[in-house]
């Protein structure tokens, strides 16, 4: 028996097999290099002209490819169960940039850019077609055909980050409007919400047509997981604003929409204020992801979040993790369903914690059979 220190891709495609099966005999383990904000994470983003709206040509494909090339090798140097993958640039916030909204880098310091209302919305009739003559779409088009090229198969290409219908929609109200319009106008909302969902689903699909396989599978966009073929990412932070009944009323029957309109989907969701994961363990779900957010409830205190989902989907927890919430996480949570991805600062700190928390005697060989 070898020490999975250093795995093969198809030993770790295996792990993940076993995974989504709630079969592993071991939490899985990998680490996040570099930092989460993703002006930061690319040296391309550099050339990004602060305080002026962005267009598509503000982005230079040919630079990131060379940051994917090294996030890559960083990843790789680091171990662990996980694989790096390549998205298009997820620090472009794409769905509200197809919508029509500005896209404005505040300043560099700030390490996102952020997307602006829509001018002068006042309905549903002002969310656009999805259109592959938008020049966003275009931009999308070319950056995965250039990284499909670029990977030549060595790491997986990925759906980018898409924020989901509540995020949409807070952007387009305004956060304290919306609450506001969804009481007030409920019927005017759904509308702007389903047409939402249309671009959204469109949007996605045209990704993952352009994705190739990988093992069999797809990457992510920022997790670092293999999944199932023709998986996207979710995310619904803007569901934190809602109250459970509101979700209900507004959002679930949209998320129901695209998990049933791919392959699989797995749901991102932040454990600090609200977020609906009693919902999400009853829809379709290939998993779900929950951030242990700095400042936010520790481990311990989301155990009963955690068992319920385990109970029901596989989870993958993913943060900054303290040690103590790493020693909570691998001595009370059970193996089958749960992989675990950290933060870490370099390849040396990896394998510290991977020798702490699995170690050559506890990596047993796994066949799926």
């Amino acid at each position: 028996m070898t020490c999975n220190w250093e795995k093969s891709i198809e030993e770790r495609v295996d792990q993940f097999k076993l995974f989504y099966n709630k079969k592993n005999t071991r939490p899985l383990l990998g680490f996040f290099f570099g930092s989460e904000y993703p002006v930061h994470r690319y040296k391309a983003a550099k050339s990004i002209p602060e305080k002026i709206q962005l267009s598509p040509d503000h982005f230079h494909i040919d630079e990131y490819l060379d940051d994917f090339d090294y996030l890559f090798e960083k990843h790789e140097d680091c171990g662990g169960d996980f694989i790096w993958s390549a998205p298009i640039y997820w620090g472009i916030p794409w769905i509200e940039a197809a919508l029509g909204c500005p896209l404005i880098l505040s300043s560099y310091s700030c390490g996102s850019i952020h997307a602006e209302p829509p001018p002068g919305h006042t309905g549903h009739y002002d969310i656009p077609e999805f259109s592959m003559n938008n020049p966003w779409v275009n931009k999308a088009i070319e950056f995965l055909k250039l990284t499909k090229k670029r990977s030549n198969g060595r790491y997986p290409l990925a759906t980018t980050r898409m924020r989901g219908i509540s995020d949409l929609l807070s952007l387009i109200y305004g956060t304290e409007n919306l609450i506001l319009a969804m009481l007030e106008h409920p019927e005017e909302v759904k509308s702007v919400a389903d047409k939402l969902t249309d671009f959204w689903i469109q949007f996605g699909k045209l990704q993952i047509n352009l994705i190739p396989e990988f093992h069999g599978g797809i990457g992510s966009f920022y997790y670092n997981t293999w999944a199932p073929k023709g998986t996207v990412w979710l995310q619904e932070d803007a569901a934190a604003l809602l109250s459970p009944d509101l979700y209900g009323t507004f959002i679930s029957e949209c998320d129901e929409r695209i998990i049933n309109s791919f392959n699989g989907c797995i749901m991102h969701q932040h454990s600090t204020g609200y977020f609906p994961y009693e919902f999400y363990i009853n829809m379709n779900f290939t998993a779900l992801e929950l951030h242990l957010d700095s400042g936010g409830p520790s481990a311990e205190s989301l155990r009963p979040v955690y068992n319920k989902i385990m109970k029901y989907k596989p989870l993958i927890i993913w943060g900054d993790i303290t040690e103590e919430d790493m020693d909570w996480i691998f001595s009370f949570l059970t193996a089958p369903g749960l992989a675990v991805i950290t933060m870490v600062k370099d390849s040396t700190e990896a394998k510290e914690i991977w020798n702490k928390y699995i170690g050559c005697k506890n990596d047993a060989e796994i066949s799926i059979g």
